[in-house]
């Protein structure tokens, strides 16, 4: 196949890239060559000397320092090379020095005349197989190679007196077609090299073209998904802040508050059971059922119950749970009501008392059975001051570098010393101090939902 159809195979919006990643390749294949070889031949040279001084040719001492001193000027130049043509340029300067070398070397030792074949056809191996050459091009090396194993048995005579046709022909005709089908053999190999090294490029790209796509579709998703946390508010009754740390560019953890009137704040803080797309729908669905029931007033323990029959009835068989924890605050009876179902114990510091209560789960994962318990639902009082402390379980497990949970004992504590902030400087800090903590990224979505009473 001609070159030009070769290079056809690849998009004209790619091919720039494509010739960028080949300059670079050939670059540095070039370099390694150029130093591989100069370090072979002085390592080889040095074996054979120390191994048989009395075969040594004097003569071979002039080649050395032409060998060195070629490479560092093939190297210089390749250091220059900008494109994949001038790279290509210089490989081609190098493979006519190194055959100029070999067969000056030959006609040093005239001896192994009749075996030097198998060092053009070393040559020619490694050269097209470590240079991504074009197939045409490769037909150009071999012919290269081929010219200086017929150079070198025109001049054995001139240089050595060694005469082929005295001694015969038949070794060197045979050493020329195993040239010929090394030749051939380079040129259907490379040709199968390149269509599958453009064919990987191509499919590459298109998978960072879909790969791309995606991302921006989750980044808009991720921004779509975030108007659903809650936004901060501050009344003459109550502060509320929320903070959303998701693990992924969509997460599973979902809160939400909704005044059923003037004196009653009905809330809710869930999270559903995996990571990432599956679980971010779940809690898109999730704001629809909580919001139609918040509206109908419905209380604690019934509205976790009724979603409960939403999980069952909808993700039946998806192995797709949700734990969540429901809270009425009535500021005019001063009376906190909640439910938890599945949810990490959440907390209600009171000021007056300088103590932390815990709201403990009684009851499983919503969606896990088809009827939970609606009457597993408590009442406690709270006070001007008092500050309610909702999160989901990203907090409590979020690790170390020797992968130590934080855990309740850090969170209490935490609670503790910082009661006295404002909510939104209390979520702040908390995440401070997880970041403080972890190792590495977050392993799960971190919401921090939290009230300070009037």
């Amino acid at each position: 196949m001609r070159k030009a159809g070769l290079i056809e195979r690849i998009p004209e919006s790619y091919r720039q890239e494509f010739f960028k990643v080949q300059a670079l390749l050939i670059k540095s294949r070039v370099r390694l060559f150029c130093i591989l070889t100069a370090v072979a031949y002085f390592f080889v040279t040095g074996i054979s000397y120390f191994n048989s001084p009395e075969e040594f040719n004097p003569k071979e001492l002039p080649l050395a320092g032409l060998l060195l001193a070629g490479s560092l000027v093939i190297l210089l130049l390749n250091a220059r090379c900008r494109t994949p043509l001038s790279g290509k340029l210089t490989a081609y300067i190098f493979i006519i020095f190194i055959l100029i070398i070999i067969t000056r070397i030959n006609l040093v030792y005239p001896e192994y005349a009749s075996l030097s074949v198998f060092v053009y056809m070393f040559v020619l191996f490694l050269v097209v197989f470590s240079i991504p050459w074009m197939p045409l091009e490769v037909f150009f090396i071999s012919l290269l190679h081929i010219a200086a194993y017929l150079i070198f048995i025109a001049l054995l005579k001139k240089f050595t007196g060694h005469d082929v046709a005295m001694t015969g022909l038949r070794p060197y005709v045979d050493g020329l077609s195993v040239l010929l089908i090394s030749g051939l053999v380079s040129f259907v190999i490379r040709r199968k090299d390149i269509l599958r090294e453009i064919e990987n490029f191509v499919l590459l790209k298109e998978i960072e073209a879909k790969n791309e796509v995606m991302r921006r579709e989750l980044e808009l998703a991720t921004r779509i998904h975030k108007t659903l946390v809650p936004r901060s508010l501050s009344t003459d009754q109550v502060d509320i802040s929320a903070l959303y740390q998701p693990a992924y560019y969509l997460g599973g953890d979902y809160a939400r508050f909704h005044f059923v009137d003037r004196d009653r704040l009905l809330f809710i803080i869930c999270d559903a059971t995996g990571h990432g797309v599956s679980s971010a729908l779940i809690v898109n669905r999730l704001h629809a059922e909580f919001e139609r029931r918040a509206r109908e007033g419905r209380m604690p323990g019934e509205l976790l119950a009724e979603l409960n029959e939403f999980m069952v009835r909808d993700f039946s068989g998806t192995n797709m749970f949700l734990s969540a924890f429901c809270g009425l605050l009535d500021f005019k009876a001063r009376n906190f009501k909640y439910c938890n179902h599945g949810h990490p114990a959440q907390y209600l510091y009171r000021v007056r008392e300088e103590k932390i209560y815990r709201f403990d789960s009684e009851d499983t994962l919503l969606g896990v059975s088809a009827a939970v318990n609606p009457s597993a639902e408590h009442a406690i009082d709270f006070n001007s001051g008092d500050k309610i402390m909702l999160f989901t379980d990203g907090v409590l497990e979020t690790m170390d570098k020797d992968e130590h949970i934080y855990g309740k004992e850090r969170l209490e504590e935490f609670i503790q010393r910082n009661s006295s902030l404002a909510p939104g400087l209390f979520n702040q800090k908390l995440l401070e101090e997880l970041n403080a903590f972890k190792s590495g990224d977050f392993r799960d979505d971190i919401f921090l939902f939290t009230m300070e009473l009037k």
